[in-house]
């Protein structure tokens, strides 16, 4: 809530200014009003009625009945423009309000042993002040409105009150139980006050060109919650409404006042209209106003020039055919590209094509549905990728292979190859081992998800074939990589280097820097299971040593 009074505040002080600094001298619609020659000022005064709408209200009570708050308001008013204007206004009022009927009655707060009942109610008067931005929702459309007026009423106020809570005893008298205003910390001991905002709408019926006969109701938001001397847990949302009825009076010697249309009567000479070359278009608004007798035209008076060739019709010897003005506007007969279709009705000139498609080059033929495949195969597989010195399928990679295994499935005549590749850290020995079990890994992943493994080979190339440079991360993670490719009647597949069918991915080959300790973090076992599982008398580790890292 207060954020919001926060922002509405800067904002409204933002508009005032950027309005403050208009200077168009005119604004038009079906009329002008000229701002040098209308009145912007006006004052307004009149009566309101305040009704309160909280924990307690105004209307619409218990046993003690509606409450009616009457009170005076005084504003002065400048527009800017027939649209935008800044209204200054003060309010005295006086405000009251009793319960309404609850099926939960709950506590008042700061009272002791005091809950919400249809003998509470509050008294009190409230006076302040307000800045609103005035905005004609009349204006938007005409500027000749002549009896009724209506704008929005859109701003901040400030306001003082001393309302203090009462209960109705049996026997008819009131017993005082709190006044917020009443606190010795404030400057004011016997008055609360609140900032509030306010949207308003506001109607006006013009009785002279001196006097407005004014409406206007609005709801209002205000930033504390005692202004009906009240505060609860349930209603912390405090609002009131303000109803008026009053008379505005324009100030100036101007007879115009800036949000009504009307504007002194001026003598002008009658227009005449005069059409010289007949075309129905008076010269005024004819562009070409010359034009030959009988020539058609386009509705700014200039000649038809069907083919757009910057000939008009007639002068064009063909005037449905684009051509050179030097040619009378007919088309050269030029066949650029030799296919037997002039130039004038090749879609398409430099390039040959038959008349079926207008000149222009028939469109390949669609690949197989079975090429479509291979080659959606080949791009997904570019997107499996593994970490350094390890083959396990990553979660991401696992999607990919999905589709692919999908894929492979729809066309079960074609086989596969499968080929490993690694990045160039570590020994080419262990990276061509590294490859091939990667391999192996996507070739078992792929028969799991019900690709025939009689379709599939694979083999490693460790980090002879990188595709991307490897001085980078980027390049080196990029050449971590797997390849799916269809195989051919030419192609040769090497055996497969050896790969231990059954570890499942439970081993690690020792790399230069591991130790037991970084080797049992890297795969959630403690150093006791490393030893146990591979029989091993100390810590001592060997390169290219391989070890059980699963139980």
């Amino acid at each position: 809530m207060r954020r919001i009074f926060l922002v509405v505040l800067f904002t409204t002080f933002l508009s005032v200014d950027a309005f403050g600094q208009f200077t168009t001298d005119e604004y038009t619609y079906r009329k002008s009003i000229n701002l040098d020659n209308s009145n912007t000022w006006a004052v307004g005064a009149g009566f309101s009625n305040f009704i309160m709408h909280g924990d307690l209200r105004s209307i619409g009570t218990g046993e003690l009945g509606n409450f009616w708050n009457f009170g005076g308001y005084a504003y002065v008013d400048k527009m800017f423009n027939p649209l935008l204007g800044l209204e200054f206004r003060v309010n005295y009022s006086k405000i009251s309000g009793g319960a309404q009927y609850f099926s939960n009655i709950y506590s008042v707060l700061y009272v002791p042993n005091t809950v919400i009942d249809d003998r509470l109610f509050f008294e009190g008067t409230a006076y302040g002040a307000e800045l609103n931005l005035i905005f004609s929702f009349t204006n938007l459309y005409v500027t000749n409105a002549t009896k009724w007026h209506s704008a929005g009423y859109f701003g901040v106020g400030y306001h003082q009150y001393d309302s203090q809570l009462f209960r109705k005893e049996l026997d008819g008298t009131n017993t005082p139980l709190v006044d917020f205003g009443f606190n010795p910390a404030r400057n004011s001991v016997n008055q609360a006050s609140s900032i509030y905002l306010s949207a308003q709408l506001g109607i006006k019926r013009r009785i002279s060109k001196r006097v407005d006969l004014e409406f206007r109701t609005g709801i209002y938001f205000n930033y504390e919650d005692h202004l009906d001397a009240t505060i609860s847990n349930k209603q912390d949302w405090e609002t009131f409404f303000v109803s008026s009825v009053g008379l505005t009076v324009k100030l100036g010697k101007r007879k115009v006042f800036t949000i009504w249309g009307d504007t002194p009567k001026t003598t002008t000479n009658k227009f005449k209209i005069v059409d010289t070359d007949g075309d129905g278009v008076m010269d005024q608004l004819d562009i070409e106003p010359n034009t030959p007798k009988g020539v058609k035209v386009y509705g700014n008076g200039q000649a038809v020039d069907a083919d757009a060739d910057g000939l008009p019709d007639y002068k064009d010897e063909c005037p449905l055919k684009p051509g050179p003005i030097e040619n009378k506007g007919c088309p050269i007969l030029k066949d650029s590209d030799n296919d037997g279709i002039f130039d004038h009705e090749d879609l398409c000139p430099n390039e040959p094509g038959p008349k079926e498609t207008k000149g222009c080059p028939e469109k390949p033929k669609e690949e197989p549905k079975k090429n479509n495949i291979i080659k959606n195969i080949s791009n997904l597989s570019a997107n499996i990728y593994f970490a350094t010195g390890k083959f396990f399928i990553t979660a991401d990679s696992k999607v990919v292979l999905d589709k692919i295994a999908k894929l492979m499935i729809e066309i079960p005549e074609v086989d596969f190859k499968i080929e490993g590749h690694t990045d160039n850290r570590d020994k080419a020995k262990y990276n061509l081992y590294l490859s091939q079990k990667r391999a192996d890994a996507v070739r078992k992943y792929l028969m799991r998800n019900g690709v025939n493994g009689k379709r599939l080979s694979f083999k490693g190339y460790g980090e002879s074939r990188p595709r991307y440079s490897n001085e980078t991360p980027d390049g080196r993670q990029l050449n971590r990589r797997v390849e799916i490719n269809p195989i051919s009647e030419n192609d040769t597949l090497d055996t497969p280097v050896k790969v231990n069918e059954n570890d499942n991915g439970n081993k690690y080959v020792v790399k230069k820097g591991d130790t037991l300790f970084s080797i049992s973090k890297k795969y959630g076992i403690s150093v006791e299971a490393l030893k146990r599982l591979n029989n091993l008398k100390d810590n001592s580790l060997v390169i290219g040593q391989e070890l059980i890292v699963s139980e």
